[in-house]
């Protein structure tokens, strides 16, 4: 078997095993004749990144996507891929590069052959000379991806609210519909405002290119932004009703909805209103928040909500020496951190981080570690999904040194992904 990039005048092939493999539909004649009448030009042009609509930032150095194939002998017939999507994402107020792996799929004669380990064999050492930071991916198997280093990363939260759970009061502020070709700008300004703090939040210039061409009116999916009484957009929620009376602002592949707000008055001009306007034709709100976005104090009768907690995908590190020096500190102490990486053996061995005042010093050590872990513990760690206190119940982290400062260096921090990929 060969494994390359596939090129654009290929795409056809990826399409094809991708339709199989998840069960979609392909119009194959036509997508090989798209792909058969590309000329040399537009094949260069396609392997070029796109020109950037505002300042550059690191993800404006490479295409969108690359797509890496496993194929036969014959270097023609593709037996699987996945897609690497290129994105600027937040990493301790850093903005670095994260590859978004998407699109997995093998034809099922070809199956348990070894055709995806192979494209992550190739794509993981190509996001390192890249200069990618993080790499993540939304799972069909966990303990599948454990084997390239990816671990379950930071928790969403799912409330389902019975609208009479939400007090009445008054909606202070204004609220306001928003319509195809309506300005949906101030979605974005919310969206950025809510991440700047975020850890693997991907920077956007654009909420959702999906809202500026989808006939929202025929999806019934409706927005609504909500504005402070001083007139500063403060919040929205993209809402459609499901399961009978559900007004749904939940976000997954199938119903990329959402509701943000910046502040408590946000979130309880908006719950109210929802309550007043709605309650005739909704029984409960269904709702999305990062792991560390707590409600329950915004409603009045527990007994009539429910919160469920799931996975925002998986995560890993791709370089550890970068992270650990651009990773945030408390404090001043040095930490000395084994990682095991299979897959990258830049990434293996012993690192000392000594820190102090917000400034981080990394470079490789012979002395004896303070705490072990592969790399598929190191990535949640060191993105704040998971914290010192935890460490002992990860069975896969070892502490070999209890009075290492090693809550300066792990510490939950807010983490959370919107896109998805």
């Amino acid at each position: 078997m060969i494994t390359r990039i596939v090129e654009p005048n290929e795409a056809w092939k990826g399409a094809l095993v991708r339709s199989v493999a998840f069960e979609g539909s392909i119009d194959l004649a036509a997508e090989r004749e798209k792909c058969a009448a590309m000329t040399p030009e537009e094949i260069a042009a396609a392997k070029q990144p796109p020109a950037p609509e505002g300042p550059p930032l690191p993800s404006d150095r490479f295409r969108k996507a690359d797509e890496w194939g496993t194929f036969a002998d014959d270097n023609e017939t593709l037996f699987g891929s996945i897609l690497v999507n290129n994105y600027t994402a937040n990493f301790d107020g850093h903005p670095v590069l994260m590859g978004g792996i998407g699109g997995v799929a093998t034809l099922p004669q070809h199956r348990r052959g070894g055709v995806i380990r192979r494209c992550f064999e190739k794509a993981l050492p190509d996001m390192y000379e890249k200069g990618f930071l993080l790499s993540a991916l939304y799972p069909f198997s966990q303990s599948y991806y454990r084997q390239f280093g990816y671990e379950v990363g930071a928790e969403v939260r799912t409330w389902t609210v019975e609208l009479d759970a939400i007090p009445l009061g008054a909606v202070r502020g204004s609220i306001e519909q928003l319509f195809p070709g309506d300005d949906f700008s101030p979605l974005l300004d919310i969206y950025q405002k809510f991440y700047e703090k975020y850890n693997l939040s991907v920077f956007r210039k654009v909420y959702d290119r999906a809202l500026l061409k989808d006939n929202l009116l025929a999806q019934q999916r409706y927005v609504y932004l909500w504005r402070s009484e001083t007139g500063e957009p403060r919040g929205f929620f993209l809402s459609k009703k499901t399961d009978g009376r559900v007004f749904n602002c939940t976000t997954n592949f199938w119903l990329p909805n959402a509701f943000f707000a910046l502040d408590a008055e946000a979130y309880a001009a908006m719950f109210s209103f929802i309550r007043r306007t709605f309650a005739a034709d909704y029984r409960t709100l269904r709702l999305d928040t990062p792991g560390c976005v707590d409600l329950t104090s915004f409603f009045a009768e527990h007994n009539k909500v429910e919160c469920s907690l799931r996975y925002n995908g998986m995560l890993r590190v791709v370089n550890v020496e970068t992270a650990l020096r651009l990773c945030r500190t408390n404090g001043a102490g040095r930490v000395k951190i084994a990682v095991d990486d299979p897959q990258l053996a830049q990434n293996t061995g012993t690192w000392l981080l000594e820190f102090s005042g917000g400034e981080n010093r990394v470079s490789r050590t012979e002395e004896a570690p303070d705490i072990s872990m592969p790399v598929s513990a190191f990535g949640p760690l060191i993105c704040g999904c998971r914290g010192a206190e935890e460490l002992p119940l990860i069975p896969a982290v070892q502490v070999l040194n209890g009075d290492a400062p090693l809550a300066s260096v792990f510490y939950r921090k807010p983490c959370h992904m919107l896109n998805l990929f």
